[in-house]
């Protein structure tokens, strides 16, 4: 299955398939007879405080029915006071929201900071296009139910948390497995889905081993939590006016991301096992 993505990474014109061949080196293994090659041990693709701070891109806004509208110790009431582990915050909302001793509720806001810069044309059309990013800021335990609202202790905050910050019915993320292989660093196409990296947790441009990428394909393409997917760089083809142009380049596979949620239109990644510098914009296909 096979889309168009929002960053083209392949050519315009026409081009011949190359093929490489790669030749590894053997060696010799001492081995017991009718002793078996162990099998890979499969591990978890992120830890717990990676998978609640992911982020996210919403295909349509959160509701922001409930808000945090301050906290202990903010006589000034200012609207910077920041929060984390163990502060005690105070929620509010619209419509006399009930709240119950023990409720937990996920907090977020958008996440703006994608829009401060570009990392290649047209990306911020494009994340427009797949909906509302939004960053995960903590999680939030209901301890008194008051008039006014409640108050809420933090139990885990992914950074500082503030006043106007959006509360969620809180839902555990499941952290899927992964089985380590070896990168075969020239994997032609297969044909399978295929899109791009857009953007990046807390807008980074170079990326490694476990930071956090947002995907242009969501459920709608057929995207799935614990999914493989093989990160790939394509030379850009020269114009067709070029003058002394380089040759052809085969695709590199530079990288694996495990799919650790899915929305929509988008899912959110994690990079497992790369080979060098990832970069935003950089194509993904599923293994």
């Amino acid at each position: 299955m096979t889309f168009d993505i929002a960053v083209p990474y392949t050519c315009p014109v026409k081009t011949r398939i190359l093929s490489v061949a790669v030749a590894w080196l053997v060696l010799p293994v001492a081995l017991v007879p009718g002793q078996q090659t162990p099998a890979a041990t499969a591990l978890p693709a992120a830890t717990l405080s990676q998978a609640d701070c992911t982020g996210f891109i919403s295909a349509s806004k959160v509701p922001a029915d409930i808000n945090v509208l301050s906290g202990e110790d903010n006589d000034l009431e200012s609207s910077t006071r920041q929060y984390t582990e163990g502060d005690s915050i105070y929620l509010s909302g619209r419509g006399n929201p009930r709240f119950a001793v023990g409720q937990q509720f996920s907090l977020v806001r958008p996440a703006k900071e994608l829009f401060r810069t570009t990392r290649y044309s047209g990306e911020h059309w494009t994340l427009r296009k797949l909906g509302n990013p939004y960053e995960d800021a903590g999680r939030v335990l209901v301890t008194h139910v008051t008039p006014q609202g409640a108050v809420a202790e933090v139990k885990f905050a992914c950074g500082p948390i503030y006043p106007g910050d959006i509360a969620l019915p809180y839902q555990p993320r499941i952290v899927p497995d992964y089985v380590p292989t070896k990168l075969d660093r020239f994997a032609l196409s297969n044909g399978k889905i295929q899109g791009a990296i857009v953007a990046a947790r807390n807008n980074y441009a170079s990326l490694a081993n476990g930071d956090v990428v947002y995907l242009d394909f969501g459920e709608k393409n057929g995207a799935k939590a614990g999914q493989l997917y093989r990160v790939f760089y394509l030379p850009p083809c020269p114009g067709p006016w070029a003058i002394n142009a380089p040759p052809p380049m085969p695709r590199e596979t530079v990288a694996e991301i495990v799919v650790l949620s899915t929305q929509e239109r988008s899912a959110v990644g994690i990079i497992v096992n790369s080979g060098r510098d990832v970069y935003v914009g950089y194509g993904v296909e599923l293994e």
